[in-house]
């Protein structure tokens, strides 16, 4: 399944079909061959999958959609600040070693340890530079500079983020745990030449695919790729080692193997092709044969994290009508979903956008849930058409409040997404059950990213903001209901992208990052929630997992787990999971 890439813009449209096909017909001979390559020790070597999906074509962390590992919250070449364990909720040093949050601003201090992998050291310069980078170029971190005024430093290694008029400190924190610093010797030249006037050319930025050996801070660093595989080694003499008393990393490799669609990552994770993968794998409790776990041996095996949900295009017909919208939720067959499409590895989904159990769980009102909230029940779906005009043919096909037929929609995503497919085909199931005929639109990848974006489309299966992080549940509200990223359809638009608008969300959004009183925020989302609820900005249809976290013990062994949570469940390349490279070993 997909994580929501760091830019989550423009993607693969252009790679050729029949490219993919041969990936994926070859599955078997690629990986014979990888498993076999005597420059990569299979003791030496952790084989991943999940991140990327297509042949590579750019390393640069300016481009709109650039490959593994420059891609998401991936911290094994560029380090952010701070990482986020979900675990613990807490945010880990990384560039930083301490920060504080005070009334005018945040405060970041940088290790003075840090460097780049040329030796020369990560400066207050280049971290002010990358948010510089931010308030110039349409990147998704673009909006953090509605909450700065600016971001300065001094001689002592401290990084100031100033809040500007519109106090956030939600969306900063986020900022430092998710932003890649960047080394300003290298992108200040490439920024300078691409500006023309007072704009820069994106094309000119991304013609830089950065896939020479790129300067970076992390313990890892492009070595090679080829359209079946992205080729990382470890840097020896990474700086972070004397956090671990100087000990490297385990891995000297990490590889990502490259495949089209769900059941070829499966197959190669089956065979011990693969040692880690974020992709669905359904049943995981009769993979144990295979030496294949999750974080935990019990239902719901993975910690859930975030919310998949549908995304509607409200500027088009039926979806402009709140009671479509409400009668849609109540058709969906939400335990079908949570036993047919992800192997029951989530709980019964509840109505609204905080997740009821975790560190939000202080938010979730149950009583509001039961009274403004939905839940499968086709007769109250059908009560709610015909309370609001809607009627049916002698065919049981639904009918417009003009007496004509509502049309065919579509519901969209990635092809070879197999649980979001199989979630869609229960949803088809569902909306047939009221007359309204829905079709499956299973498509490339960088399709569906395009369709988001412009907001063509009818339905669109989404996990938005697919981490936790210090901002949640803030900011998975804002990305599907703040007016303030609105774009009209046909425009690029990285959030709100089924353009929903309502005055009163917009105002609590803007209102809870700078409540600090408990029982405030609390109530603030209580409201929040209720308006969502009544509203129906987008139709949750499951929870998921940050990540689907599962391992191979066949080649390594003591990852993070349930029992052993050193490190939190987010792949080992994810945010504060990076840690546990250092604690897995090879299996004797």
């Amino acid at each position: 399944m997909s994580l929501n890439k760091f830019f989550n813009t423009l993607s693969m449209a252009s790679i050729a079909l029949g490219t993919l096909v041969l990936v994926g017909c070859n599955e078997d001979k690629k990986v014979v061959a990888e498993n076999e390559a005597p420059e990569y020790p299979r003791n030496e070597t952790l084989y991943i999958g999940g991140f990327d999906w297509a042949p590579p074509s750019s390393f640069n962390p300016l481009d709109y959609d650039p490959n593994f590992p420059i891609d998401g919250n991936v911290r094994l070449s560029y380090e952010a600040l701070y990482a986020y364990n979900q675990h613990s909720g807490e945010l880990e040093p990384m560039l930083g070693d301490s920060y504080i949050v005070t009334d005018s601003n945040i405060t970041v201090h940088l290790d003075p340890r840090a460097k780049w992998n040329n030796g020369t050291p990560v400066t207050v310069d280049d971290v002010v530079y990358t948010f510089h980078i931010d308030s110039l170029l349409p990147t998704s971190r673009h909006g953090n500079w509605k909450f700065l005024s600016s971001v300065t430093s001094d001689a002592n290694n401290n990084i100031y983020f100033n809040f500007g008029k519109i106090k956030n400190p939600l969306i900063i924190l986020n900022a430092i745990a998710e932003t890649s610093i960047l080394p300003k010797a290298v992108f200040e030249p490439l920024v300078q030449s691409a500006k023309s006037g007072k704009s820069y050319s994106m094309d000119k930025i991304t013609e830089f695919k950065n896939d020479s050996l790129p300067v970076v801070s992390g313990p890892y660093n492009l070595k090679t790729f080829s359209p079946d595989q992205i080729v990382l080694e470890r840097n020896d003499n990474y700086w972070g080692n004397v956090k671990y008393n100087g000990q490297k990393p385990a891995p000297k490799y990490i590889i990502h193997s490259l495949y089209t669609g769900n059941n070829h990552f499966n197959s190669a994770m089956t065979k011990g092709n693969l040692d880690m993968s974020s992709v669905f794998l359904p049943r995981i409790w009769d993979k144990a044969k295979d030496s294949i776990r999750a974080w935990s041996r019990n239902e719901p095996y993975h910690q859930p994290g975030s919310i998949t949900t549908l995304f509607i295009q409200h500027k088009k017909e039926p979806f402009n009508d709140v009671a479509m919208r409400r009668a849609m939720a109540h058709s969906i067959n939400f335990e079908k979903i949570k036993s047919r499409a992800v192997s029951n590895y989530t709980t019964a989904i509840q109505p609204g956008f905080i997740l009821p159990f975790g560190t939000e769980s202080k938010y979730f009102v149950k009583e509001d849930a039961d009274a403004y909230g939905y839940s499968y029940d086709s007769e109250k779906a059908k009560a709610i058409l015909t309370e609001a005009g809607y009627s049916w043919n002698a065919e049981g096909k639904l009918l417009d409040k003009k007496g004509q037929p509502v049309r065919s929609l579509t519901i969209e995503c990635p092809q070879g997404w197999t649980d979001w497919e199989d979630a869609i085909k229960v949803v088809i199931e569902s909306f047939k059950e009221i007359g309204i005929t829905a079709e499956e639109k299973f498509v490339d990848y960088g399709i569906w990213d395009k369709d988001l974006r412009h907001g063509t489309f009818d339905l669109a299966m989404k996990t938005q903001t697919a981490e936790l992080s210090a901002a949640t549940p803030w900011n998975r509200f804002e990305a599907v209901m703040s007016s303030d990223s609105y774009k009209p359809v046909g425009e690029d638009a990285f959030s709100n992208q089924g353009r929903y608008q309502n005055v009163e969300a917009d105002k609590l959004i803007l209102q809870i990052p700078s409540i600090t009183d408990e029982k405030e925020l609390a109530e603030a989302y209580r409201q929040l929630n209720r308006i969502f609820m009544e509203t129906i900005p987008v139709l949750p249809v499951m929870y998921r997992p940050t990540q689907y976290y599962q391992f191979s013990t066949k080649h390594w062994t003591n990852y993070p787990t349930e029992e052993n949570p050193y490190a939190p469940p987010q792949i080992l390349i994810v945010a504060a999971g990076v840690k546990a490279l250092w604690g897995i070993k090879p299996a004797k």
